[in-house]
């Protein structure tokens, strides 16, 4: 029967989703006006709603006059079924007097508020039905848009976005083109629009570097910005005086056009891509403007000023979602910060930590502290059960937050407008009883909307309103224009051209939105009548959902007293002659009822991820191509495995896996194919008992049958299928968030490495000290490449990171063989001396070289397997030269080249090493790096992304690149707040100005812009308070970012007159200096009512003689200032005794050489992912090894009786006529003796040795016969 109903639903021709509801068909007209994005989007299913709706599509007339409501759309009518157009650059929009200069100069009227036009084409008389069908549909996609869109989540956007034009400006005149790229003159000839773009200041070296090569690399663009506005009012000036001359109004476009070419090329030889990259466009001059962290501005969900009942409102959610909800999945926990915690799967923080988030998101949101603000300078409101990375997260949710409660209030206002066109419609005929299929949206339902608490049950929430009010959606949009109409009627009544246009309008459009037959299942059936039919199954599904939650038969099942059979006859029609359809018919109607249910879809939910068992089973290709080194052969085959086992990334492997055609994965709620496990294990037979009627009579039994079926077929056809993708797509988001995390570690472990440190013999040696070297310790890198032909080239670094001095060492690599090449070769020939000689050129030009330049350490690239050799040889000259006391002894270590070889293919030391060789370059960075490892990974985060070329975790490039960028540049934000950056020296050295980028409140519009400003004033940064003064740094900037730009007070000197405030060195905030003074004047017990009382000089003797502080009652001192309204500062006060103590220590961990592991790892290029036991490799054999033959076992030589010929008992070679021969065999020394097994060299340059029993299954006597040398 069921084929009966589908028959029916398939007469459609439509297409129908997992639900049975129809997908929408797009028309012919639809599908000549959509670009090719958007034939893909038709084609992808994975793209439709359960409503058949395509994602994407928006309504752009929704709010149309509506802004009140919060729709920030903005779209025009003639695009509804359309894509969201395409934004373009708010550089190109028309200004008002820009339209004034046109309409001037043409003498007509130019629309302004129409920005865009698509083409109006005349549709044929047989395609009106879908194009109305079309409408429908699309009114409805279009709710779904302004919910799910975030409105207010674009507000940083609006500013690039240009204008659309309201509907009912869309008449054109006959003359002009529908195709409003163009403006026509008085002869109908087009003319372009004039493309009006003003540049910003701002530049980097990739973006101009032939502005850099012509005017300098200090030019200023303001002067350019300068020039180009009076360029533009001259040119103004010019065309009025063409116009007198001929006395006619006319434009001259040509000489115009070529005017403007030659004063605008400067900005028009760089794409936009490149100027955005460069920070350029109006956007970022406004950022850099807006007293707000930059960051809070990038967001891309808005950070808004929230009352104190949304904050803890907020607290409570995120404290759920974020801290006290375990994952699905096994997740090791990645919080490195977490010191002492088990890495166990989830680490549940206390209650207490509400309030703590409150507190959090109170600073974020109302004051805009940026997290490392409130991490350094607010401790006692969120430690210790917040840490940075805490706080992090907690930023993170809250953007959630965000866009979830616009969502709601997006879903609310669709709820409100349906209540008021449900209300108007019952008021038109107050006695008309309610239809079977008409469901009242009543204070219920408002409530559960109010209840939402997550994306998944919002989802459920709309899916339900679709199902019961999608069809009303259209008669409510028309209602609604109506009403608008109305509104316009009355406004321009008496004005006959409003009429007129009014009319045009209605006769285009038709008076209202024909209501379209929809032919999916569900709507076959309501239209039907069969929701009668439905409502007699016994429950709602409102009940049944509560029934399923409470776990026991809340609600009785009522009984109808009569057989189903029988009461369908009563709803026989054409579209269901027979009795069996029409029950058909309203099963389909319950099931997708039930299965549209909120309740019952968050229970089911719930359940199936506790019980979810996974079954993987190879496709043909992945029987044949997973093997043992496969990385799916752990999970080749998987039978009801629980996903609550699967641990940390690899679900992401599984899905991989399945997307290369290699296997299929199935997640089911019931176990599969094991013995004893019937049907009546299943969830659903333990849920029908909530939908029985507990009675034996053959009524009863006949409609619980009705009920187990339509119950059976919501689980199968509907829910499970729903619960599975759904489950899916989390598992694979909590793997993708491990693999993040794992990034995020190992950028930590290598950012948290403090500068290499001399020996304190070394550190106290006046030669290593000298003033014309730089303060600092000085590296000299020695970078080498893998050809053995290639030199060797070593770079000086001075304290400053600048290079000094560098060396090309040409046979500096022959020495890695040099030893054994002359063991190999003396047998063969003789020694040659003129080829040491050359060694001993470089050694000695090395020698002298650390002679003269004294560097603290060298450091050595960790290349490959040769590198162990090079560094012996380093060692060698460092010891020859400390045994003859004519260098102190300096260290020699071994430094992973990875970063430094990203550094030498990157633009930027192309750029600032231009003439350098790339060894070279890769010396550089070599030597910057153990002299500053945070400055120097700094240097590959620029706008080309190069941080994602090193190999942070296996499956980094699996994950969404966004939030991988994001995770490692929270790591650089956290590490550089905490060392402090220095400006002046980022002002004098621009290696170290990729930092700057990082402080809290900055970013790298508001950074560059701090340098650009002390550039321009040609002065040093000599106090905090000049941010302010001389920076004009808003007060929300300066509190943000005072604490971490630290000042070298000692670097001054005498070189100012003015005040020196010894705090501005410190980690202590300005908001807190007095305190810190409070703290040095009680600390020397001075009498601060003296006339010559001196705080300031009491600062200084106390940072002379920090141990004086020891004494101090901080304990007292805090709460006296919380006496005084100032909140526990008892934390703060601690910071400042240890700050003041030692001034921006160096909190990192010291620098340490790599043990063995890490030695072996880093030659060989594998990981413990890439080697491990067990794995099947490939190498090369080198040679043989052979046990020595004894004296004594002479005696033991073999003859065979077959042959009559003696076998050597060694080398076994078997062809020996006499004994004596055996002798001689011994006695010359050809006898290699016993085969004990092959050596062989892997890819990776490692060496190994196969035992000989180990070569094969069976016994083998002579490896020759087995392999080859060199093979």
């Amino acid at each position: 029967m069921s084929d009966f109903v589908e028959s029916e639903a398939e007469e459609s021709e439509e297409e129908y989703n997992d639900e049975g509801e129809v997908v929408p068909r797009v028309t012919k007209k639809f599908v000549e006006e959509e670009d090719d994005d958007e034939e893909e989007e038709e084609e992808n299913p994975d793209d439709q709603d359960e409503q058949g709706n395509l994602k994407g599509f928006i309504n752009d007339d929704e709010d149309e006059g509506e802004e009140d409501e919060g729709s920030d759309s903005g779209d025009s009518e003639d695009d509804v079924g359309h894509k969201k157009r395409k934004r373009t650059s708010f550089d190109d929009r028309l200004e008002d007097d820009d339209f004034d200069l046109i309409e001037e100069n043409l003498g007509v009227k130019v629309k302004r508020g129409q920005k865009y036009r698509r083409v109006k084409k005349m549709s044929d008389d047989e395609d009106d039905d879908e194009e109305e069908y079309g409408k429908e549909e699309h009114e409805k996609e279009a709710i779904a848009e302004e919910i799910f869109q975030d409105g207010e989540g674009e507000e940083g956007q609006e500013a690039v976005e240009a204008p659309m034009a309201p509907a009912e400006e869309e008449e054109e005149d006959d003359e002009e083109s529908d195709i409003d790229d163009f403006i026509v003159d008085d002869d109908g000839q087009p003319l372009k629009k004039p493309k009006w773009r003003k540049k910003l200041p701002g530049y980097t070296d990739a973006a101009l570097q032939e502005a850099q090569e012509i005017f300098g690399v200090d030019f200023d663009y303001d002067e350019f910005e300068k020039y180009n506005e009076y360029d533009e009012e001259l040119e103004e000036e010019y065309e009025y005086e063409d116009d007198e001359a001929e006395g006619e109004i006319r434009v001259r476009p040509k000489k115009t056009t070529k005017k403007r070419v030659s004063r605008r090329s400067i900005f028009e030889m760089y794409e936009p891509s490149e100027l955005e990259s460069s920070h350029l466009t109006d956007q970022d001059n406004e950022i850099r403007a807006t007293d707000l962290p930059e960051r809070f501005q990038l967001r891309s969900i808005p950070v808004k000023v929230a009352e104190d009942d949304e904050l803890e409102e907020e607290a409570d959610w995120i404290y759920r979602n974020a801290f006290a909800t375990p994952t699905i999945s096994l997740q090791e926990s990645c919080d490195y910060l977490d010191r002492g915690q088990p890495a166990s799967s989830f680490s549940r923080k206390g209650p207490s930590t509400i309030q703590k988030i409150k507190e959090a998101l109170g600073f974020m949101r109302n004051q805009h502290f940026e997290v490392p603000f409130i991490a350094f300078y607010r401790k006692e409101y969120v430690e210790p059960e917040l840490h940075i990375n805490d706080l992090w997260r907690v930023w993170q949710w809250d953007e959630k937050w965000t866009q979830l409660r616009i969502r709601k209030e997006n879903l609310t206002r669709l709820f409100e407008k349906m209540q008021a066109y449900q209300y108007e419609q019952i008021s038109a005929d107050p006695d008309k009883p309610l239809a079977d299929g008409i469901r009242a949206l009543d204070t219920t339902d408002m409530e559960r909307l109010k209840d939402v608490q997550s994306m998944d049950e919002l989802k459920d929430v709309y899916s339900h309103f679709l199902l019961y009010y999608g069809r009303d959606i259209p008669k409510m949009q028309n209602a609604a224009k109506a009403n608008r109409k109305k509104l316009k009627r009355v406004r321009e009544e008496g004005d006959e051209e409003g009429e007129g246009e009014e009319a045009e309008d209605e006769e285009q459009r038709g008076p209202e939105l024909k209501q379209a037959s929809r032919r999916d299942m569900y709507t076959i059936c309501q239209s039907a009548g069969l929701d009668g039919l439905a409502k007699k199954f016994g429950l709602t599904p409102e009940q049944f959902g509560e029934n399923l939650r409470d776990s026991y038969q809340r609600h009785e099942t009522e009984q109808f007293p009569a057989e189903p059979l029988e009461l369908a006859k009563d709803y026989v029609c054409s579209q269901f002659p027979p009795p069996e359809a029409v029950l058909e018919g309203a099963r389909y109607m319950v099931a997708l009822q039930i299965a549209r249910e909120p309740l019952v879809r968050q229970v089911l939910r719930q359940t199936f991820q506790e019980r979810a068992k996974l079954n993987i089973t190879p496709t043909k290709k992945g029987r044949k191509d997973v093997d043992e080194a496969h990385y799916a052969y752990s999970f080749k085959y998987l039978k009801n495995k629980p996903v609550k086992e699967l641990r940390d990334d690899q679900f992401l492997k599984i899905c991989l896996a399945e997307d290369e055609g290699l296997l299929t994965i199935d997640i089911s709620i019931d176990m599969k194919g094991v013995e004893g496990y019937g049907n009546d294990q299943t969830y659903f037979e333990e849920i029908k008992q909530f939908y029985y009627r507990d009675e034996f009579s053959h009524q009863v039994q006949e409609w619980n049958r009705q009920r187990t079926m339509a119950i059976e077929r919501a689980l199968q056809q509907f829910l499970y299928v729903q619960m599975a993708k759904e489950l899916k797509n989390k598992l694979l988001v909590e793997a993708k968030e491990y693999v993040i995390k794992a990034c995020s570690r190992k950028l930590y472990n290598w950012l948290r490495v403090a500068p290499y440190r001399p020996d304190q013999q070394v550190e106290e040696d006046d030669d290593f000290m000298e003033e014309n070297q730089g303060k600092g310790i000085r590296v000299l890198g020695i970078a080498f490449s893998s050809a053995r032909d290639h030199p060797v080239f070593c770079a000086l670094v001075n304290g400053e990171g600048e290079v000094t001095d560098f060396l090309r060492l040409p046979h500096f690599t022959k020495r890695r063989t040099a030893w054994r090449e002359e063991e190999r070769e003396k047998k063969a020939k003789p020694f040659n001396s003129n080829f040491l000689s050359i060694q001993a050129q470089d050694i000695e030009t090395l020698k002298k070289f650390l002679l003269n330049k004294k560097p603290h350490v060298v450091t050595v690239a960790g290349e490959n397997r040769d590198a162990q050799m090079l560094i012996e040889d380093v060692k060698r000259i460092v010891h020859e030269l400390d045994q003859g006391q004519q260098l102190s002894s300096i260290g020699v270590e071994l430094v992973d080249n990875e970063l430094a070889i990203l550094y030498m293919n990157s633009k930027k030391s192309e750029a600032e090493f231009r003439d350098y060789p790339p060894v070279l370059r890769q010396a550089v960075s070599l030597a910057r790096r153990i002299q500053d490892p945070l400055i120097e990974f700094a240097q590959v985060c620029s706008s080309d992304e190069d941080i994602l070329c090193l190999k942070f975790h296996p499956l980094q490039e699996h994950v969404v690149k966004e939030e991988l960028l994001n995770a490692l540049y929270c790591e650089f934000i956290n590490r550089v707040n905490e060392v402090g950056v220095d400006v002046n020296r980022a002002i004098a050295h621009p290696y170290s100005q990729a930092l700057i980028q990082y402080v809290c409140g900055l970013g790298p519009r508001k950074g560059t812009h701090l340098l650009k400003i002390l550039k321009q004033n040609n002065t040093r940064l000599e106090s905090r308070t000049q941010l302010v003064t001389m920076c004009h740094m808003g007060p929300k900037v300066f509190m943000n970012c005072a604490g971490f730009l630290k000042i070298d007070t000692a670097s001054l000197g005498d070189s100012t007159d003015s005040y020196i405030e010894v705090l501005d060195g410190s980690r202590v905030h300005p908001e807190t200096y007095e305190w810190a003074r409070k703290m040095a004047v009680d600390a020397l017990e001075y009498d601060e009512s003296a006339e010559d009382a001196n705080p300031a000089g009491a600062l200084e003797e106390i940072l002379e003689n920090p141990e004086r502080l020891k004494d101090l009652d901080l304990d007292a001192f805090a709460e006296e200032l919380e006496r005084q309204g100032y909140g526990d500062k008892h934390i703060t006060l601690y910071d400042i005794r240890a700050e003041l103590s030692c001034r921006y220590k160096d909190l990192r961990t010291a620098y340490r050489s790599p043990n063995t592991e890490e030695i072996f790892n880093m030659l060989t290029k594998e990981t413990p992912e890439t080697f491990y036991i067990g794995k099947l490799i490939i190498c090369n054999v080198t040679g043989i090894a052979h046990r020595r033959p004894q004296g004594e076992s002479y005696d033991q030589a073999i003859r065979n009786d077959e042959t009559g010929l003696w076998q050597c008992p060694f080398c076994q070679q078997d062809n020996f006529p006499e004994l004596s021969e055996v002798w001689n065999h011994f006695d010359s020394g050809s006898c290699p003796g016993q085969a004990i097994g092959v050596k062989t060299r892997l890819d990776n340059g490692v060496t190994g040795f196969i035992p000989t029993k180990f070569l094969s299954d069976k016994v083998v006597k002579r490896p020759e016969e087995r392999v080859k040398v060199d093979e």
